[in-house]
This record gives C-alpha cells, structure tokens and sequence, in this order.
C-alpha cells in the first residue's frame, strides 16, 4: 500500500499534474465524461436527483464531472428524462448546478447531442441522417438531412452552447462519436453524400468544423470546446468498417482547422454497446494504444476512456504519453471518491467497479435511474444521504454474510454500532462469490475483498462457520437476517406455475448453486435443464464447461435467446454468444422439459433428448423463511440481485 505521507504529485506525478483545455485549467488529469443516467423527469431540466448525482462526485475531488449526451434539437428528444437544451427555461437549473460543483472545486461540462438515425419516429419526428441508412439498433429508416436543415442544425447546436455558457458551464463537448448524427457524417460507411458534405475526409467533417465554429463564435473565451470521438465503430456485420485510420484522419482534418481544444476518444457505436462500455472481460485500460496515435498526431490535449480502473493504470496512461487525461465514468459511480481516497494515500479503500454493466448501463437502458450494484448510494444521493452517526450506539447483530449482510453491517459500523457479522459457511459472500468463482467473472472478487477490508477497518466482528437457527441464541441490540435463497423451482413455475412440485423425475437432481459451493459434483456429459436464464445460469454453464472430468455441456433453456434479456440490457449477449459457441456448449432455445427418465429428458414436444450422464437444474432460489422479531434483508425476503440486496442493506442500516 502507498505510503499515505507521500503527496499523491511524487506517488502518481503525472496523474496529478494541472492541464489547461483552452481558457479552463484543471487541477489534475482524472476527469468524469458525460455519461447516461437517466436521472431526469419529463421536465427536460436538472432534477434534484441528477444535481445531487454530479455534485456527489464533484465533492469526491474529479477535476472535471461531465453531464450526459443533451440533445440540441426538440426532434433528437430520444427519451424521456433528457435534458433539452433547445429550451431556455435549462439555463437556471444548469447553472444552480454549475455553482454547486464550482463550489465542490470541481469544473462542469455537458455534451451537446443529436441522435441522428437512432432516433425513433415514435417520438413524432422523422429520424435524420446523412444519408438514409437505417441503424442497427432503432431499424428505421431515417431522412437524408437537406443542406438548409444542415444550417439550421448549426444553429441549434450553438444557441445550446451559448445557453451552457450562459449557466457557466466550463466545459462544452460536442458528440462526434458513435454512429449519432455528426459521427455518421465522419463515417464513409454511414455517409453516401455527393455534395460538399460527403466523399473526401474535409467535405465529410464540414459538418462538425460549421458546429465547432458556430460555437466558438458565441462563447469565445468563456469556455473549453471540444469533441469527442470513437476510434472505431464496430457495427455488427462490419468488421472492416469505420476504424482508426478513419476516425484520425477525420481528428487530424478537424484539429487543423484550430476549432477544437482537445479531443476525446472512446470505441464502439449505438449498435454496440459491449465495445463502447466495455464489461468484464475486457482489456483494462483497453483504448490505451489506440489513444496514443491521437497524442502523437494531434496538437491538442487527448482523453480517453475504457476500463481504467486504478491509479496505476491511469498513470501509466499519461506517463507513456498514451493520452493527456484519463476519463472513467464507471469507477466513479462505484465510488465517487476516487481521487479522494488517492489524495489520501488510501488506494485500497476504493470501491471497485466491476464492469458488470448491470445497473449502470442495465437500468439505464431500461430507463430506470441508473446506479451501482455495490454501490447503494449511486443515482440515489438525494434520497440516501452520506450516513451520520447513529444518535445511540447499538449492539447489531448481523446473521448472513452476502452483500446484503456485508453492506448492513458496513454501513452500520461506520455509524458508529457494534457490530457482529455471522456466516454459516467459511467464507463471506454468499452468491456474490460464487459469481465470482465463474470464468471471465473473477473482477467480481475485488469487490468482495473490498467488503472485508472495510469491515476489518471498521471493527466489525466476523463470525465464520456459525450457523444461527434462532434469534434468541444472540444477544444483541437489533437482529438482522440475511440468510439469502436456497436452490428452487423459483423460475419452472414462471411459465408453468402449476407445477408446484417441480419437474417430475427431476427430484434429486442436483442444482446448479450447489454445484458451484461444492456441494454437488457432476462428470462426463452434462445437460443443464434451465428456465431461470440470465447471468445465473450463464454462470453455471460456463463453470461446467470449465469442470475437470466433464467432456461436453448442452443446455435446453426456456430462453428463445440463453442469457436473454439481461445481457442484451447489459450488451454482452453476443460477446457470451461466441463464448459459449467457441467453448462448444450446445444450447437448444425456447424449449421446456416436461419429464425425467433417469439419463434423459422429454421435452414439452415429446422429444427425447439423452443419454447424458448428469442434469442439472437451473431454476433460481427460493427465500430462506426468517423467524419473528428480527429484520430481513436481501434473498430472504424475495430473491432479487446483488443491487437489490445492497440496497436492502445499506437502507436498513441508515435507520438503525
């Protein structure tokens, strides 16, 4: 661990180092870049939420906290909660939000957006684009814009910066990346022009220069203009389509012109969610080469963004001349004091990302208020204030020790209670490590070794392989129970609810969680029986394909899609498709099992599938019953998910 002595200048000299983007200066090199929330209302303005939100990080010491892609232009409004910043009514909200990060000693910025051919005619506007290429994602048709609609686009992107300057904001980005609008133009791919905004590379950024100068020429010398840019777009089906040799030459073309004050890159497109935020899995730091082609071309200041996660990594970054600023949105949802905790000389004690994307980028494209799965206060710092101290110190004991109980019993001990942790196995976790145990999930661990670090910290009591039946065994102040799930027919009776009694034939099968805490062990040829789906039974299969002595793993899912819909919410579905493809796991989709006859299966069409020499059953968790008197959290009370038992913790907590 650093010595905490040494000023974070001499532990990370690059890292912490002033920049200057044009007229603004920031104190060091770590930056927030605008990422998606969805904190806002149909107001189309700043909800206390979102304030709260950008504020919270600020006073976690981010030199630059970056707000949401905005659209410019009422027929870009993609959903509801946006902020639209067409609408003059944005300014007084904005700028009580600029103060207040000033105030924090942090700088603002805001990226200025159109969607382009991502935008949904459900809307009530025809999608616009420069030519009518339907997108990926969306898939509509979009209109070809004209080049009056192009001047009056110009327009509206500079009375929006001009509103964003007015509220102070110090930092205006302008979204050229992805297949939105402006990067569809960059792209030859995307743009099919004859006139002067198509064909070679300057006709192609014409667009973007007009914005960038219409800009400048409202809001010279008050604040930073920059943009930001993907590397590449990786649209599916287009493998040798828009890359870096494009996305620099357009980079090159634009900087010359003298209209930009830095550029920043990240990867993929709105067609691909997995390369653009990157799950476990990935490379860390994964955009660190191609950044550096950027630094080296460019005159101007580079950020870049994807999957850096630690000092280490952010200053080797900067050190080997890889980009000038380093840009992380996840890790600062999972803690917002990041740089403080670096100032401090206390790296261990930041909360890990995991790159799970599952509440984060999951809730978000649900439009749900995106948040953290560890981190309970993400997206809710309004309504889940920083704890204060507990008015009277409590005896707490804590019977369970999974997220829900870890994260109970931490943010009751920082209260100030003494608090005891009891778990029954040996080993704290619960279904959070064995996650964890999965291939390609290991960055889930960190996070349980955050837990017990600051459970040590705090002096929180553990209480390993100790099962507690009954409440009165313990003497304590409050009792917690968050004893979690047991494998179930949870999700069988989804679709076919009365089969109250499960499948029949299918009693003693062995369940996958037990499979995965070592309580059951299979061999040979392996069907998994599934219809609880999603991240679970991903899990499962790919450890069974991994086991030692199993020779081959088919999986007859309920699932028209296995892993569908969590992962497509996540956007992993088709990096885990040619996983599992590669690893040779058969899946047969959409298909249920109606009966067990020893070593096979008939399926609802009376199809008999087998011999296998082991099932397995994925079907999900029943809650594990709570006795009276006490106050149950997490699986116990409904089998949910590691955000839902985080949650369920850490609010238990604030009211003890």
């Amino acid at each position: 661990m650093p010595d905490p002595a040494t000023p974070p200048e001499h532990r990370y000299p690059h890292l912490f180092t002033p920049i200057s983007l044009g007229p603004v200066r920031l104190d060091h090199r770590v930056i927030i870049p605008g990422h998606s929330m969805v904190h806002g209302d149909s107001s189309g303005l700043i909800t206390e939420r979102y304030h709260a939100y950008l504020v919270r990080r600020a006073l976690g010491g981010a030199a630059l906290v970056g707000i949401e892609s905005a659209p410019v232009h009422p027929d870009s409004l993609t959903w509801t909660g946006q902020l639209e910043l067409w609408r003059d009514e944005i300014i007084d909200p904005l700028a009580r939000t600029a103060e207040a990060v000033h105030e924090a000693g942090s700088r603002l910025s805001i990226i200025l957006w159109h969607g382009g051919h991502n935008v949904p005619f459900g809307r009530g506007a025809v999608a616009l684009a420069p030519s009518a290429i339907p997108s990926v994602q969306i898939g509509q048709v979009p209109k070809a814009i004209s080049v009056a609609e192009i001047r009056d686009m110009v327009g509206y992107y500079a009375d929006a910066a001009e509103r964003c300057a007015r509220a102070g904001i110090d930092v205006i980005e302008v979204q050229t990346a992805s297949d939105y609008l402006l990067g569809s133009f960059l792209s030859p791919q995307l743009n099919h022009r004859s006139d002067g905004y198509g064909g070679s590379v300057p006709n192609r950024c014409r667009f973007v220069i007009e914005v960038l100068e219409a800009i400048r020429e409202r809001v010279t010398g008050k604040v930073a203009v920059g943009l930001r840019t993907s590397v590449f777009h990786a649209i599916p089906g287009d493998p040798d389509g828009y890359g870096i040799e494009e996305s620099l030459a357009a980079m090159v073309t634009i900087a010359e012109t003298g209209v930009t004050d830095y550029v920043s890159v990240m990867s993929g497109s709105n067609a691909n969610f997995a390369e653009t935020i990157s799950p476990m899995g990935y490379p860390r730091a994964q955009l660190a080469e191609q950044s550096a082609r950027f630094t080296e071309a460019l005159s101007v200041p580079v950020t870049v963004a994807g999957r850096i996660r630690s000092p280490d990594e952010a200053e080797a970054v900067v050190a080997n001349g890889q980009a000038d600023i380093v840009a992380m949105a996840r890790a600062f949802i999972a803690d917002p004091d990041w740089v403080l905790k670096v100032r401090r000389g206390e790296e261990e004690r930041i909360r890990p990302c995991m790159s799970c994307n599952q509440v984060c980028l999951g809730f978000a494209t649900l439009a749900l208020p995106a948040g953290c799965n560890i981190n309970a206060a993400a997206g809710r710092e309004f309504e889940l204030p920083r704890s204060a101290p507990a008015p009277i110190r409590k005896r707490i004991a804590i019977v369970g020790g999974g997220p829900a109980g870890l994260e109970c019993a931490r943010v009751a001990a920082r209260r100030g209670h003494a608090v005891t942790l009891y778990e029954a196995t040996p080993e704290l976790g619960g279904a959070l490590r064995l996650a964890a145990m999965c291939p390609h999930r290991e960055e889930m661990l960190p996070a349980l070794q955050w837990w017990e670090r600051e459970l040590a910290r705090l002096g929180v009591a553990v209480r390993l392989n100790t099962a507690i039946h009954d409440p009165g065994e313990l003497d304590a102040d409050e009792i917690v129970w968050a004893t979690g799930g047991s494998p179930g027919w949870t999700w069988l009776w989804r679709n076919r609810p009365r089969m109250t009694d499960g499948i029949p034939g299918a009693e003693r099968l062995p369940h996958g969680r037990d499979i995965l805490a070592g309580k059951e062990s299979v061999s040979g040829s392996v069907l998994v029986i599934d219809e609880e789906g999603n991240w679970p039974a991903v899990n499962l299969v790919e450890y069974l394909a991994a086991m030692d002595g199993v020779s081959g793993v088919t999986v007859v899912t309920a699932s028209a899609l296995f892993g569908d819909p969590e992962l497509s919410l996540t956007g992993e579905l088709p990096l885990v498709a040619r996983r599992l493809d590669s690893a040779g796991i058969k899946i047969s989709g959409g298909t249920y099992v109606k009966e067990v006859r020893g070593d096979t299966v008939i399926t609802t069409a009376d199809e008999a599938l087998g011999p296998f020499d082991a099932l397995v059953l994925s079907m999900g968790t029943v809650a594990n019953p709570s006795p009276d008197g006490v106050s149950a959290i997490g699986d116990c009370v409904a089998p949910r998910s590691i955000w839902a038992a985080v949650q369920d913790g850490a609010r238990l907590a604030l009211e003890l």
